[in-house]
């Protein structure tokens, strides 16, 4: 059932309760604006870099199959390790439904934190519906205070619609922070999101450390869609498959070779 506007207003008055442990008031939206205006990936890749991705715009992150599922809630994870990082006194907003849409289980905390983020910056919410989702990342991100607002939804839900989007775009402008939607693996629909992930699993590394079990995270990425606003590297990089290695130790991404060229190099050193 959708929240009663009690039920929004606990919600708004418990989100600022949490955000003044940070030493934050929630009026603090003008002074995002005033900070940086990109989140840097920098992954230098023949000759160019990826877009730097706009903190006053939405992203989607979509998974290029289902079983490639929990590799997008990686990379959005990773995408929340640099936010945290560029806005360092700043919350993340992570909403999830109450009943959520991919069986995908729960964020683990000891897991966040061998990734690179502090579960305590994390502020986990669950609204009922996935309308009330959107309007929970609206109304935060007009507020400016969190380093990232991040929404996992169904794409495919008619509550997903170009509107919906737009909404969520004047909302992250306003704040001056980025807002990220986890779609799933079957997206479809017109968005008015400034860039969309297409994120798939790659063969990891063999860690060389002797206390290591598995190697490092490892993501096939490509880019279906840059705004011309973020244009640069992303109007190079647009379909073109790249693969990506999360350094949780450094909190930042490394550019490596292909999947396949990884998946070859793997075999040479298992022999």
């Amino acid at each position: 059932m959708p929240m009663t506007d009690s039920q929004k207003a606990d919600q708004i008055a418990e989100l600022r309760r949490q955000m003044t442990v940070f030493g934050m008031a929630a009026d603090s939206g003008q002074n995002g604006k005033d900070k940086a205006q990109t989140v840097d990936l920098g992954l230098p890749r023949m000759g160019v870099m990826l877009p730097a991705l706009a903190c006053g715009a939405l992203h989607e992150v979509q998974a290029a199959d289902y079983r490639d599922m929990s590799a997008s809630i990686g990379f959005a994870m990773a995408l929340a390790v640099c936010c945290g990082r560029r806005f360092s006194s700043a919350p993340i907003l992570w909403c999830e439904s109450a009943r959520p849409p991919f069986d995908m289980g729960h964020l683990y905390g000891p897991g966040l934190a061998a990734f690179g983020l502090d579960p305590a910056r994390l502020i986990l919410v669950a609204p009922a519906s996935a309308v009330d989702l959107l309007w929970t990342m609206e109304e935060a991100l007009r507020l400016g205070a969190f380093a990232a607002v991040f929404g996992e939804i169904d794409g495919r839900l008619p509550a997903l619609s170009l509107t919906a989007t737009r909404r969520l775009q004047l909302a992250a402008e306003a704040g001056g922070r980025p807002a990220f939607l986890l779609t799933g693996h079957a997206t479809g629909g017109t968005s008015a999101a400034a860039t969309r992930w297409d994120v798939a699993a790659a063969p990891s590394s063999v860690d060389s450390g002797a206390s290591a079990l598995v190697g490092r995270a490892r993501w096939r990425l490509r880019l279906k869609k840059c705004r011309n606003a973020l244009a640069g590297a992303g109007a190079d990089m647009i379909d073109r498959d790249i693969c990506v290695e999360w350094d949780a130790r450094r909190q930042k991404l490394c550019d490596v070779p292909t999947p396949v060229a990884a998946h070859a190099q793997i075999r040479r050193q298992a022999v």
